[in-house]
């Protein structure tokens, strides 16, 4: 859609025409106007169209009541004042060229904005999509207040009632046992109905989707069909792989059809409790986009059990939710449960420098990848909301393993989840090889795990009984600390080079970047993320927040806001999430094009490179993204870094000046005594937050360091050669 600017409207009005422009659609159009509408205190109505060519949306209050008078007494009285005001506003919406243009007829009101519009028709129905819901959830045999309930959780802003819901389902009944559909509803019985007059619900193979008829025709299309065939035999493959083994585990797959959206596909579960070498098409379920059981497979004779839906759909349907996915797979392959059982106290599973990693969603050969861990309880429902807040805290994974239980793991397709899968399968299972050989799989060389008291396990995990050949005392450097954390800014790298290189050429390509990427899915994530912060700042009065304008007003516009809104988080100097990841992925087209070199003092190399011989394991922890971190070290002016640190640490573990983060950390690597890790900043509010963690903390002096409060009580050093 193309729209105009919304300032060469008349800004003094007291309520604006909606901005002209061209729409794909006439439903785009009438929603454009609509929406516009209502967020100027004032509804309309259609006041003449042809479908094909031309509709005349005018303001609800035109026109003027007819006298139906009597003869004295008996002369009509209206009960409450008029409505109408014989307003003369109009728009115009004409198709041209498979387009619809959107003009303004006459732009002026002659009342006053309304107070209050929750009683109109117009915030009075349903959109075709709820309606789709009404429609499945109907089918499922659910009742209003059910429905109602799905509703609200989807939009918590619906003022509809169950009324209204009964009312859309009695017309779906009425339709059904009178043959006819809801291509062509009249909008005055739409508007009583609470349904939408534009449009059919959805069109699938010639059937209408929502009916209990084509609903029952659907189930038998070639999509559906061809769905349950994939399923059942991915079961049967993956219980040789060992992953579904004693009828556990289970797949899910989206019922692929163009069209229909992703988010509303059907969607295809297998059972519970079945044996899953044994699965054919007629044993699996269909479900709708919201989780409500559409077809149960049959019963079977005895020692069957009756068909169960696995207790996996709540965790299927929130991946869904939440990440758009085409497939997820639930293993319980015994490598996903004893890598987690290895790192019993860790919340991550993380490898990097495998060849595997490749088949990873956005990972290459020297990422560290990293699978978050949650932990199991004793029925499989019960794990959803910790689910949620991994895949909340770890945007890019693909995967979440569950402590001593195994894995969920989805892609975009069948072939995503299944390639994906089997890649996880590979790491967990060389991770284990590894331990069991002594080796470090954390660290870019899977060299030797050293101790002075014996070997210990990957992260810092113990593990006495573990011998290996050849290894002995006389071949180990005795560390002070068995763990070094270092902060980047001011202690492995300058701070002119972040202040005056990196900062600066964020804030001059910023819009550069959102308009040569808006549209990618990396920019969307960053997008989403800044939209949440922005609207967060706004409800608490941040200085510089600007709200972010709807999307109809064009591209140029919204960028433009989110240029306003990332310059004042970059002015403040602001450690928030959504600005350090948007700012990582600027700095990475710098680096790519050689624009950037990251710059770390002299001594660095050669500390790390000594650290490492002696077995000492090197975390960063910083308040840029992780990305952000390993473009410096990979790029930097003593060429790639990366393969002397075990791990890179961001604000998503916490803000450095609290001390909460720095028992995550620990947790996370593994480190029972937090003496055990000397963490090395130039910040003395982060020092003192490390201190009350437990953990070992000296302050680095480098030039152009703030300066220290006088008698600060932490030891000092110039250089990482003293260390």
């Amino acid at each position: 859609m193309e729209v105009q600017d919304l300032d060469k409207h008349i800004k003094q009005q007291k309520m604006l025409p909606p901005p002209v422009g061209i729409f794909q659609t006439r439903e785009d159009l009438l929603k454009h106007v609509r929406d516009f509408a209502l967020s100027q205190g004032y509804m309309v109505s259609i006041k003449d169209s042809s479908k094909d060519r031309y509709v005349t949306v005018a303001c609800d209050k035109g026109g003027v009541y007819r006298k139906r008078l009597k003869s004295g007494d008996n002369m009509r009285q209206r009960k409450m004042p008029s409505r109408l005001t014989n307003c003369p506003f109009e728009v115009v919406g004409k198709k041209d060229d498979e387009l619809w243009t959107l003009t303004i007829k006459h732009g002026e009101h002659n009342h006053e904005p309304a107070t209050d519009i929750s009683d109109h028709p117009s915030c009075r129905r349903f959109t075709e999509e709820e309606i789709l819901i009404i429609r499945e959830m109907s089918t499922a045999g659910k009742r209003p207040r059910q429905i109602l309930k799905v509703l609200r959780q989807r939009n918590p802003n619906l003022i509809l009632d169950s009324r209204n819901v009964y009312n859309v389902k009695a017309k779906i009944r009425r339709e059904s046992l009178s043959a006819k559909n809801m291509d062509s509803p009249s909008s005055s019985s739409a508007a009583t109905m609470g349904v939408p007059s534009e449009g059919a619900v959805g069109n699938v193979n010639g059937n209408e989707v929502g009916t209990t008829a084509s609903f029952a025709g659907y189930m038998e299309t070639r999509g559906v069909r061809e769905a349950r065939v994939l399923a059942s035999e991915l079961c049967r493959h993956m219980y040789t792989l060992g992953w579904f083994s004693g009828t556990g585990g289970s797949i899910t797959i989206k019922v692929h059809d163009d069209s229909i959206p992703k988010p509303r596909q059907l969607v295809v579960i297998s059972p519970s409790g079945v044996q899953k070498e044994r699965m054919v098409p007629e044993d699996m379920y269909v479900l709708s986009s919201d989780g409500f059981i559409l077809s149960t497979p049959p019963l079977k004779p005895y020692p069957h059990k009756p068909p169960k839906c696995t207790d996996c759909t709540p965790l299927f349907m929130k991946v869904y939710e939440m990440r758009d996915a085409g497939a997820v797979i639930h293993s319980h392959g015994m490598e996903s449960c004893i890598v987690t059982m290895i790192l019993p106290f860790s919340k991550e599973f993380r490898i990097t420098h495998m060849e595997m990693i490749k088949g990873i969603k956005g990972h290459g050969y020297h990422d560290e990848l990293v699978v978050p861990i949650i932990e199991n309880t004793a029925h499989e429902a019960e794990l959803v909301e910790s689910l949620t807040e991994a895949i909340t805290a770890y945007p890019k994974t693909t995967a979440v393993l569950v402590r001593n239980h195994g894995v969920y793991v989805w892609g975009d397709s069948w072939i995503s989840a299944k390639t994906q899968a089997e890649c996880y399968h590979y790491l967990f299972d060389a991770a284990i090889k590894l331990h069991q050989l002594g080796l470090d799989w954390s660290t870019p060389t899977h060299g030797p795990i050293r101790s002075i008291n014996g070997i210990w396990g990957c992260n810092g995990t113990m593990s006495r009984g573990l011998k290996v050949g050849g290894l002995s005392l006389d071949d180990m450097i005795e560390p002070s600390q068995r763990c070094i954390l270092l902060d980047i800014e001011g202690t492995t790298t300058p701070i002119s080079f972040v202040t005056d290189v990196l900062f600066p050429y964020a804030h001059a390509n910023v819009g550069k970047h959102l308009a040569a990427t808006f549209d990618s899915e990396e920019t969307q994530d960053d997008i989403n993320l800044l939209r949440s912060q922005i609207q967060h700042d706004l409800e608490h009065g941040v200085v510089g927040a600007v709200p972010i304008p709807p999307d109809y007003v064009g591209k140029e516009l919204v960028i433009a806001s989110f240029v306003a809104n990332v310059e004042a988080m970059i002015r403040a100097d602001r450690n928030i999430t959504a600005l350090k990841q948007l700012q990582g992925h600027i700095w990475k087209t710098g680096f790519q094009s050689n624009e950037l070199v990251g710059v770390v003092f002299d001594d660095v190399p050669e500390a790390l490179e000594r650290w490492h011989a002696s077995g000492i394991k090197v975390y960063i922890y910083s308040s840029g993204s992780r990305e952000a971190q390993q473009l410096i070290f990979s790029n930097s002016n003593y060429g790639d870094l990366r393969k002397y640190f075990c791990g890179f640490f961001d604000t998503t573990m916490g803000n450095k000046k609290e001390t909460h983060s720095y028992f995550e950390i620990l947790r996370t690597v593994g480190i029972d005594r937090p003496s055990d890790m000397l963490f090395v900043t130039d910040v003395f509010q982060e020092a003192v937050a490390a201190r009350a963690a437990g953990l070992e903390v000296v302050i680095s002096i480098r030039p152009g360091n703030g300066p220290l409060p006088e008698n600060h009580g932490f030891r000092t050093i110039e250089t990482f050669l003293e260390i």
